[in-house]
């Protein structure tokens, strides 16, 4: 853990692709604050809190990717999405690593 990682960031969440746009708006952007530390599991269960109830199960479906395109497990903190975690809040933002992506990837019909 390093010195930073009990202060808040804001993150932004954005909607990269949908599978229906009338339940998830691609393009969206939800902006979350947390601290650097938090388990990207406890970001995406406050992600999932901005939609109402009745589509939870649509927005389980997706999964987070860091800026680069590297998909965050639940396992890995927001932290580790950043190419320098000591770094402050604005060079993060100025390379835009405090923006994931949410992107679901259509399953293929089984034969």
């Amino acid at each position: 853990m390093n010195n930073k990682s009990e202060e808040e960031i804001q993150i932004t969440i954005m909607i990269l692709n949908t599978l229906n746009n009338d339940l998830i708006q691609m393009g969206r952007e939800y902006n979350i604050t947390m601290k650097r530390g938090t388990m990207i599991e406890d970001l995406f269960n406050e992600f999932t809190k901005c939609f109402p109830e009745e589509i939870y199960s649509e927005i389980k479906k997706y999964s987070l990717w860091s800026s680069t395109k590297v998909r965050l497990f639940d396992t890995n903190k927001i932290e580790d999405a950043f190419s320098d975690c000591s770094e402050s809040d604005l060079n993060i933002m100025d390379k835009n690593e405090n923006i994931f992506h949410a992107i679901v990837f259509p399953r293929s019909p089984r034969s």
